[in-house]
């Protein structure tokens, strides 16, 4: 399970990081669940999704908005339910150019060495600190 499943979150991983939401799409079950720790108050974009569909419009919605110049993540750990991997992310705010340099934490929930979930966990005062250089451009 693990070989395969390692392969799997690395093909997601690459067709994140091209923006490549067909790719994507393809490794996730009509019932996946997507969730970011960042309140909607925050930025609208998180909170959670639930359902494919769902998931891929929000990412659709970030790859919008924000053009992801590095996106590398660390060694997966794995275990029988899940794979937890923190991942460094650089990426430009199409708008204001403001930048976003942080390392989140994905914690994914697995069925049979799938992915049917995905928990994005970001540093918030970071973000914060980030949403206010984006109003301060």
């Amino acid at each position: 399970m693990s070989h395969s499943t390692q392969a799997i979150l690395t093909d997601i991983y690459d067709a994140w990081r091209v923006h490549n939401l067909d790719l994507l799409a393809s490794y996730l079950p009509d019932d996946f669940s997507h969730s970011i720790n960042i309140p909607a108050e925050l930025h609208p974009l998180g909170g959670l999704r639930r359902g494919k569909r769902a998931a891929l419009e929000r990412l659709g919605q970030i790859f919008q908005q924000f053009d992801t110049r590095y996106l590398e993540p660390n060694p997966i750990t794995l275990d029988a339910n899940g794979a937890a991997i923190e991942v460094r992310t650089q990426c430009r705010h199409r708008k204001s150019g403001a930048w976003l340099d942080t390392i989140k934490s994905n914690i994914w929930v697995l069925e049979d060495g799938w992915p049917v979930g995905l928990q994005e966990i970001y540093d918030l005062d970071r973000f914060r600190a980030f949403m206010d250089s984006m109003a301060a451009l």
